[in-house]
């Protein structure tokens, strides 16, 4: 499996980058969603990006990566707004986001039978056909978010784990909360168009869900979830390769089965250190 996986590189090597690269930078950013218990935030993020690639077929646009990106980068940011100020709770507000560009996606194109099945296949996840540029891309936004990362970890982790301590030293939540919406609504925006929903949203929260399941400290968040996202997708690139299966889905699933026994090592963990 392993050596046919590395022979098929000379012809996949830019989707299977692409895949590695986007799934590290998402997982990192999933890290600051799981954290905040804004799991569907994501999904309603990745959701209005689809919107954005829908609205961009329908007016024909060549390239619909910039009407992602903003639709992904407004819904963030209107969804953090309206928690900020209380209009309605996070749970209200991400749920009618992610249902209202959900159906706008497909009937914005319900004339258009091509386009219709373009983003479904985009719903589906597809990241064959992804090239060298997107890699590097992606490679390049996970290296500046890991090395941001890095530099604010205490400040990150002091708003993660307390954020009336937090805001008691001066840190303005409302600006951290908002750079996390445009982190988010940007890596959804341009992850989506080369990797699909599933994947984006997947390699978002399963890697950090993981990590929470098997680190003692917020702090380890921060490497464990790149590792077990790099982990997965080779794993799944390698299995979907040999079995001839579409890549996305078996990392989702991968990805999921390391979260359920990350979710399983915990609860023994507990058992076994409870008094």
């Amino acid at each position: 499996m392993i050596s046919e996986f590395i022979a098929s590189w000379e012809l996949f090597g830019p989707s299977y980058l692409t895949a590695l690269a986007g799934g590290v930078l998402l997982s990192l950013i999933g890290v600051l969603v799981v954290a905040r218990d804004q799991v569907f935030l994501a999904a309603a993020v990745s959701q209005s990006s689809m919107l954005g690639v829908a609205t961009s077929l329908l007016l024909g646009w060549a390239n619909p990566a910039l009407l992602a990106v903003g639709c992904s980068v407004g819904a963030a940011l209107f969804i953090n707004h309206r928690r900020e100020r209380g209009g309605s709770t996070n749970q209200e507000t991400t749920g009618w986001v992610f249902l209202l560009a959900s159906a706008l996606s497909i009937l914005l194109l319900a004339k258009q039978p091509f386009s219709v099945k373009e983003v479904q296949a985009l719903t589906a996840s597809t990241m064959i056909g992804s090239t060298g540029g997107e890699a590097l891309l992606f490679l390049a936004f996970g290296a500046v978010l890991a090395a941001g990362a890095f530099m604010l970890r205490d400040r990150l982790v002091l708003w993660l784990s307390d954020p009336v301590m937090a805001a008691a030293v001066g840190m303005r939540l409302g600006l951290w909360a908002a750079g996390l919406a445009i982190v988010l609504g940007l890596a959804a925006g341009l992850m989506l168009r080369s990797t699909g929903l599933l994947f984006t949203f997947g390699c978002l929260v399963l890697p950090a869900l993981a990590a929470k399941s098997l680190a003692r400290e917020i702090r380890s968040l921060f490497w464990l979830a790149p590792v077990i996202a790099a982990t997965g997708v080779l794993g799944g690139l390698m299995v979907a390769h040999f079995y001839d299966f579409p890549p996305g889905q078996v990392i989702v699933v991968g990805l999921t089965l390391i979260a359920l026994g990350a979710g399983v090592f915990r609860q023994i963990r507990q058992r076994l250190l409870a008094p």
